[in-house]
């Protein structure tokens, strides 16, 4: 991995916290050289760094798919959860010919119980701490808010009401890209497939919230590379804004 690309784009857009999927070897440095004092490192894949404190870490479901800090956000708990959905079954050539009913099946085995089981024990945190909440990270999954009616030419045809988004917003959850951006027709740009003219763009990396306090202001996908270099990933970032308002604090 090229960390000094990655560093750039950190550093450019500078983001108050981190969540960071799949770095395996430089995570921690990553955020050790960005700037990030507080950190914490939740597996070989996972880790979540912050501009400010980290005060507790809570183990839910399975390390590499998931871990749970509280930051203090100037005198304000909050509750944020990375995670990682496992990359099994890969649609992403089947999708061409797969019904939207076997692409929902197929992610019942292992996207769908591992979101499951993350969010009853998410549920259960943000139930006992009362805290707002921010989830984000990889879902290897696509969005029901973006394979509609509207978006179906671009979607080889279908609709699809794909499970794992669904039971976010089952549960509660606002996508905070698709809250900003509320016409999927004028936002097809993804997180994932752009490096291949053979497989559409999908947005499978997302910022979820919950909490009657926050309100997500401004949401993009981090496109460009940095300057003088690439990316030096598969998946764009998401980054996502929020406003917090006094019943928050």
């Amino acid at each position: 991995m090229n960390t000094e690309n990655v560093l750039k784009v950190i550093r450019q857009e500078n983001p108050d916290i981190l969540f960071m999927q799949e770095t395996y070897c430089c995570g921690m440095d990553i955020a050790k050289e960005a700037g990030y004092s507080y950190s914490w490192r939740g597996s070989s894949n996972l880790s979540i760094h912050s501009k400010y404190p980290i005060v507790d870490t809570i183990e839910i479901f399975r390390p590499f798919n998931s871990h749970a800090v509280i930051i203090d956000m100037d005198g304000t708990s909050m509750l944020f959860v990375n995670l990682w959905l496992h990359y099994l079954p890969d649609f992403f050539q089947d999708i061409k010919t797969l019904s939207p009913d076997s692409l929902i099946q197929g992610e019942g085995t292992t996207r769908l119980q591992e979101i499951t089981s993350i969010m009853n024990c998410v549920d259960s945190l943000e139930k006992d701490l009362n805290l707002p909440v921010i989830i984000g990270g990889d879902f290897n999954s696509g969005s029901h808010l973006d394979w509609v009616e509207s978006t179906k030419e671009s979607h080889y045809g279908k609709v699809v009401e794909w499970p794992v988004s669904k039971e976010m917003i089952a549960r509660g959850y606002t996508d905070s890209f698709r809250e900003v951006h509320l016409d999927p027709l004028t936002t097809m740009d993804g997180t994932w497939g752009f490096l291949s003219d053979d497989i559409i763009s999908d947005r499978i990396d997302f910022i979820y919230y919950k909490g009657a306090s926050l309100t997500s202001t401004h949401s993009k996908i981090v496109k460009d590379d940095p300057p003088g270099g690439f990316f030096n990933s598969d998946h764009r970032a998401i980054l996502s804004e929020f406003h917090l308002s006094d019943q928050g604090k």
